[in-house]
């Protein structure tokens, strides 16, 4: 029986992909999940995603099995903004995003077990930050979310009330671009994806409703 993985931990890429219909199971490769020196962003999310897919490649047993992978990166006005893990840094890079425009990137990388052919590629979303007060801010990060979230806000989450527009897919922000995944699949020989992802079905924050877009929406990259 041909097998999909989730190669990754992350509890929002699986919610994405059970939205989807699709059955799979998940392992969690542990890797370190670094950007390496001299490396533009848009490479690097690819080529932790491309680690990512075959340090599960090692936890899986059956070879008839297809894995996917995402790396998620927001960056911030003065770079890549990882996990904060404390509330200091937490509040430190909400400030640094308040009333500003910023950049978030999932590189994906898909594998065929037993072919070992492979696909990557990377979605570019624009998010805008509201001007959020210093109480908004304060009572955020007081709900604990923000700690294990890269950029410090999930706009799936309380985070998307702080969040004044995309431009872009949504679920590239959450971690996964779906559309992009499912054709990485298709390229490496996955015999059943689903032909769209619509962005439609993802669940956003309370500010979903009333949010608006930017003025201009990103090219998705092309898999290679």
């Amino acid at each position: 029986m041909v097998e999909l993985v989730l190669a990754s931990g992350s509890e929002r890429r699986r919610e994405l992909l059970v939205r989807l219909g699709l059955r799979f199971v998940v392992v969690r490769p542990e890797i370190e999940e670094k950007l390496l020196p001299g490396i533009c962003a848009d490479l690097a999310v690819q080529l932790i995603a491309r680690s990512k897919v075959h340090a599960g490649l090692e936890l899986v047993p059956t070879r008839d099995a297809y894995l996917l992978a995402a790396d998620t990166i927001v960056m911030g006005p003065s770079g890549p903004l990882g996990k904060p893990h404390t509330v200091e840094r937490a509040r430190e890079m909400l400030l640094s995003l308040r009333g500003q425009r910023h950049v978030v990137l999932t590189g994906i990388c898909a594998l065929g077990a037993n072919s070992k052919k492979e696909a990557t590629g990377v979605s570019r979303s624009a998010v805008r930050m509201r001007d959020f007060s210093d109480s908004e801010l304060e009572q955020y990060i007081a709900g604990g979310e923000p700690l294990e979230r890269a950029g410090s806000y999930a706009v799936q989450g309380l985070g998307g009330s702080l969040v004044d527009a995309i431009a872009g897919r949504t679920d590239t922000v959450i971690g996964l671009d779906c559309q992009m995944a499912m054709q990485l699949l298709s390229e490496v020989g996955y015999p059943n994806p689903l032909p769209t992802a619509p962005d439609r079905h993802v669940a956003l924050g309370k500010a979903a409703a009333t949010r608006r877009p930017l003025a201009s929406s990103n090219r998705v990259g092309g898999s290679r």
